[in-house]
């Protein structure tokens, strides 16, 4: 959905109240536009036909058919599983050697490295440090990426959690934070409307939120304060891993030291508990 979401994002401040509706249902719930008429679709939204017609003129479209179309290409459009595999088909074509892919990885981070700022990072560093406490949360296959971020900081810190969708009450989970919380989303292509929605509510809550994401105009740059984005060519989650994965040991490594008497009291804390039951 990246060149409709391009739009909305170059031109939300321009929009009205009744337009920003309309295209927080399209970040949303995109469902809406792919199956309804532009007069259904506006009752759902509770927005009549002329804004409906109004928003897709905006946005640079010819009439809703033509912004429908898209939504309905994006929604139908091939998953980023088979784009990774082809790319790795082409890669192994070249030289089929598992180097190679590691190579790449390197070459992936060291462009990440180029594209985020040390002011952004360090913001990033200072926010979790300070915080009294930090919500993670990252769906599908940003889930794995949320979660050793969420246990390794939690290691660190001891505020962390992360959010899992099929144990926690998220209203629960949201009302826990204050405006010294930290809420750290990752999304990535396709951007799971849920970790959307909980950006939304917490940034709505005061808290700072944070986005770890494959692009600057990515859904979850809307509710965010700070983005740090992971621009690769590939789509796929699994090509970014490698690079987020570094960022976010980086960011932890670099907690640790600025957190070093605390670390030390959670190193102390763990090597008193005696782990004979619980390791070999």
């Amino acid at each position: 959905m990246e060149t409709i979401y391009q739009k909305i994002y170059e031109q939300k401040n321009t929009f009205t109240n009744s337009l920003q509706k309309i295209a927080s249902y399209i970040l949303e719930n995109p469902r809406i536009f792919a199956v309804s008429s532009a007069t259904e679709a506006g009752k759902q939204i509770g927005v009549s036909e002329t804004t409906i017609i109004r928003f897709c003129k905006q946005l640079g479209y010819n009439g809703y058919k033509e912004l429908q179309e898209e939504v309905q290409n994006i929604l139908l459009q091939r998953s980023s599983l088979s784009e990774y595999v082809e790319d790795k088909k082409v890669d192994a074509a070249i030289e089929n050697s598992i180097k190679r892919f590691m190579a790449n990885d390197v070459g992936n981070i060291q462009r990440m490295m180029q594209q985020l700022s040390e002011e952004s990072l360090s913001t990033a560093v200072t926010k979790l440090t300070n915080a009294d406490r930090v919500l993670v949360a990252g769906v599908r296959s940003s889930y794995a990426l949320a979660s050793w971020f969420s246990y390794s900081l939690d290691l660190m810190l001891g505020n962390t959690r992360i959010y899992n969708p099929g144990t926690d009450d998220i209203l629960l989970r949201l009302s826990e934070l204050t405006e010294k919380s930290v809420f750290v989303a990752f999304s990535f292509h396709r951007y799971a409307v849920d970790t959307i929605n909980i950006a939304k509510h917490a940034k709505n809550g005061g808290a700072f939120v944070i986005g770890i994401t494959d692009s600057g105009l990515s859904p979850i740059t809307a509710y965010c304060d700070l983005v740090l984005s992971v621009q690769l060519s590939g789509k796929s989650t699994l090509d970014v891993a490698p690079a987020v994965m570094s960022l976010s040991n980086s960011i932890i490594a670099s907690i640790s030291l600025e957190n070093d008497e605390k670390v030390k009291e959670r190193v102390k804390l763990f090597d008193s508990i005696s782990g004979k039951d619980f390791f070999d």
